[in-house]
């Protein structure tokens, strides 16, 4: 039993002692190519540590105790390396063997210390036991038994580019290609970053192609860092170093005698070899070469069964109606949910769900369809509302309706579209029933008006608060001390009180803010058109502060969370009391598999750093809203010389304006109270994964399987199906709004054209102008990004910190309610909303003038 082997020791009989990257690492030293200096511990080591376990699992393996004369055997093989610090990488067994690509699937732990360097090697045996790896492991058909993890201890590259490089480019046989970014490869192979990208001729070395990136961001020995800006828009190398390393990449490509994969690193102007493993992909592929480098392939056949089935189940859903899906409403926070995220979303926007309850409590009659079926579908892993259901959630019977051919036309307006009385779709059963549709609407009305009167109060002083202080005892319940059968009943409890008690109510605020809305822009329209109506509304929900009615509502009902972040970087607050406040809220918070802020503060220090880089010493809630204030009282002075001594008309105008303002701040704050029960439902499924050891797989059930959990059946081949058929339908290209006859163009690319000026929906009022900042996730900005334009498909809350140093706001998707049109108006940033694809049709840094009057975009 051998515990240690020095790269220089390794030949090819040690493969099953050193694994597949220790095998070749020793195979790269033996041939003189220069590879920092290191050694493996042996899977004999491995194997004799974890013997004693009951089970081999994540937990259990990081927590083993070490035998004495292993660690006396790592001490003496450390003690030759030459430097102070380590890489720490993992070798398994059937880790990079030329059936498969094994990248990325085990940890890699860079800048380990002496001191730490016991406790990564547990924890990169643990890592043979993650998630990820089990995933890959099962799609690869790679069995367990006999499964050891080798560990490689290196010298610490401290280098300045790193990257990866294909001795055969994915998609030209005739090209290497080399990627690459400042700093730690880490970056590029993660793909974290969009590196600098080169293809070079493999049989001249000439440069055939270049894409030089814009570089924020580098890994250091100090962690991510932010990339000097006279370095950020220059190649990371030069066209002899490229040229030099293509003809490495050549030789080590003789050695293995097929094309190999590279990971690679240049220190004090010399290349070194950090990994080598065998392509796995063909050279025909197409796919993005940090795919590739996952180990991922696009298997285009079953794609394509799977357009055709969702095509199929979309025609079956087409009765006697043409239909429309579009991806709006809660498609904005939660685009593509996991199984059981998107079960019971379907419930709670049902009839019979939070949704059709928050109607009947306003004296609406969702139709029995609503009742059974909701108003969403689930189209290639997407979250659509389909509105011919959408429209039969007021009255039942009552011929309500989109017009189809007016939104083919014109498909932008299904985004926010209302829908209308057709007496075309009505039956005889509709004309005997007439009285009654009508006194239903009356009452409906009647019941409105009541709400609005004083539901603000109620919200504020009472709903919120009791249910606050219910989540805070149930958070004092330890959910480890719970058995099986109570954690699927917890799930349950709160899944009723979350989303069937609580939530309703706080939806009935956004239904009051869209009628209230509706009100005054029927009012509004007595004295002017209705684009100009658009327009002054937009201006006159602007910045509210002096608004006495308003304020002694909506400050104590809409907490304002960059506020918070802020007093954090300066000081002023401690990071523990801001996630007593906040560590409810995540990144894509509707998606109940995200981590919330208590369980992975990233993202949260990653704003913080943000907020400390700022010198301006203003704090978000001191932000300068003088735009906002003045587009609000010129328009208020405007409306006053339209109105002249139309006394009664100003009157109603005023008070619906004053209704406006008051609801509307209310579906974000609505947000900040639901997500605190959503909290509770994800406990009691995260304990459930940890028990039965899913590694997230929980997320891929169905509420109904977790009792079939429980009780002792087999779940694991449904959650690793699922997820491979997750990760295919993701691939499929699909429009923003879907019609019954053109469901075809489901999986077709769409064309993005580039033009000068985009019209939207301004949902801001204001006029900005700055670079673009096309951002796909608030955790993509640069720490020092300031005074940009933001283009984003639509935002949460998680989004709210990049506001502060935002000139604007672009957003794909998105009405005046929605959260970005919210919070954009709080801290005075002009913004327009249902901009189609924005971000594939915007360049990143491109100048931009942005009118949130008007609701236009155009380059500068």
């Amino acid at each position: 039993m051998q515990f240690i082997k020095h790269f220089s020791e390794i030949d090819d009989t040690d493969l099953p002692r050193v694994g597949g990257k220790g095998l070749n690492l020793g195979k790269l030293t033996r041939s003189g190519f220069r590879v920092p200096n290191g050694f493996c511990v042996t899977t004999d080591a491995y194997r004799l540590s974890v013997q004693g376990l009951s089970e081999q699992n994540e937990r259990n393996v990081k927590n083993i105790e070490l035998l004495p004369k292993l660690i006396t055997a790592i001490h003496a093989a450390r003690g030759k390396l030459q430097t102070t610090t380590f890489a720490v990488r993992s070798s398994a067994t059937a880790e990079d063997l030329a059936e498969a690509s094994f990248a990325g699937q085990q940890d890699t732990f860079l800048h380990v210390t002496p001191d730490e360097l016991l406790n990564t090697l547990k924890a990169c045996w643990a890592s043979l036991w993650s998630e990820r790896a089990i995933a890959y492991r099962q799609t690869q058909k790679i069995s367990d038994k006999g499964l050891a993890m080798a560990v490689i201890i290196q010298e610490m590259c401290e280098a300045d580019v790193s990257g990866v490089l294909f001795t055969v480019a994915p998609f030209n046989a005739n090209a290497s290609i080399i990627e690459s970014n400042w700093g730690l490869g880490e970056s590029v192979v993660s793909g974290a970053i969009t590196p600098d990208s080169f293809q070079v001729s493999r049989e001249t070395g000439e440069i055939l192609e270049r894409n030089v990136a814009t570089k924020c961001e580098m890994v250091t020995a100090v962690g991510v860092s932010e990339v000097p800006s006279t370095q950020q828009d220059v190649p990371s190398l030069t066209d002899a170093q490229l040229k030099e390393l293509a003809q490495l990449g050549m030789q080590v490509e003789t050695h293995y005698g097929q094309p190999m994969d590279i990971e690679w690193a240049l220190a004090n102007g010399q290349f070194v070899l950090l990994q080598s493993r065998y392509i796995t992909t063909s050279p025909k592929s197409t796919m993005p070469l940090e795919q590739a480098h996952s180990g991922s392939e696009i298997d285009n056949e079953v794609v394509e069964e799977i357009r055709q089935e969702e095509i199929q189940i979309l025609k079956a859903c087409v009765e006697g109606h043409e239909t429309v899906w579009c991806h709006h409403n809660i498609a904005e926070v939660l685009p593509a949910p996991l199984p059981i995220t998107w079960e019971i979303m379907k419930k709670f926007m049902s009839g019979a769900g939070g949704l059709g309850k928050a109607y009947r409590d306003l004296g609406f009659y969702p139709s029995e369809r609503v009742n059974n079926e909701g108003i969403l579908d689930l189209i290639c892993g997407r979250i659509y509302v389909n509105l011919n259901r959408e429209a039969e959630l007021h009255f039942d019977g009552f011929p309500f309706a989109h017009d189809f051919n007016a939104l083919k036309q014109n498909p932008q307006e299904a985004m926010y579209a209302q829908a209308q009385t057709d007496i075309t779709r009505s039956n005889a059963s509709f004309w005997l029933k007439l009285p009654l549709h009508i006194i239903r609407m009356i009452r409906a009305e009647m019941r409105l008006r009541k709400y609005r009167s004083n539901f603000a109060l109620l919200l504020t002083e009472e709903v919120f608060p009791a249910f606050q202080e219910e989540v805070e005892a149930e958070r004092d319940i330890p959910y480890s001390d719970l058995t099986d059968v109570e954690l699927v009943e917890k799930f349950e409890e709160w899944r009723v009180k979350t989303l069937d008690d609580f939530a309703p109510k706080a939806l009935i605020a956004t239904l009051l803010a869209g009628f209230s809305l509706q009100r005054l822009e029927a009012a509004l329209q007595k004295c002017f058109s209705e684009t100009e109506t658009k327009i002054r509304v937009n201006r006159l929900i602007s910045e509210v502060s002096g608004n006495l009615k308003v304020e002694t509502i909506v400050p104590q009902a809409h907490p304002r969370l960059a506020s918070k972040l802020w007093k954090v970087a300066t000081g002023d607050m401690t990071l523990t009391d801001f996630l007593k406040d906040y560590g409810h809220r995540a990144v894509d918070e509707f998606e109940l598999a995200q981590p919330r802020w208590r369980e992975d503060t990233t993202y949260i220090e990653q704003m913080i750093a943000s907020f400390q880089q700022e010198n301006a010493g203003v704090s978000p809630s001191e932000g300068d809203n003088a735009q906002q204030i003045e587009q609000r009282e010129s328009g208020e002075k405007e409306l006053a010389t339209r109105l002249g001594n139309k006394t009664g008309l100003r009157k109603q105008i005023e008070s619906e304006l004053d209704f406006a303002r008051i609801y509307m701040p209310f579906r974000e704050t609505a947000k900040f109270y639901l997500m605190l029960g959503y909290e509770q439902i994800r406990r009691s499924l995260l304990e459930l994964d940890r028990r039965y050891q899913l590694e997230s797989g929980i997320f891929y059930l169905v509420p109904d399987e977790l009792r079939q959990l429980i009780n002792g059946e087999a779940l694991s081949d449904i959650i690793t199906t699922r997820k491979m058929r997750r990760e295919l339908v993701l691939q499929i290209e699909v429009p923003d709004v879907i019609f019954s006859d053109s469901l075809d163009q489901i999986g077709t690319s769409m064309s993005i054209d580039s033009v000068g000026t985009y019209t939207g929906v301004g949902v801001s009022a204001g006029v900005a102008t700055g670079k673009a900042r096309v951002l796909l996730t608030p955790s993509d900005v640069c720490p020092s990004d300031r005074d940009y334009i933001l283009v984003c498909p639509s935002t949460d809350p998680a989004w709210t910190p990049l506001f502060f140093h935002a000139a604007g706001l672009v957003m794909e998707r998105g009405g005046i309610l929605s959260h970005g049109a919210v919070v954009a108006r709080e801290y005075g940033v002009p913004a327009v909303a249902n901009i189609p694809n924005a971000t594939r049709r915007i360049a990143d840094g491109q100048m931009l003038r942005i009118d949130g009057n008007q609701g236009t975009i155009s380059t500068v």
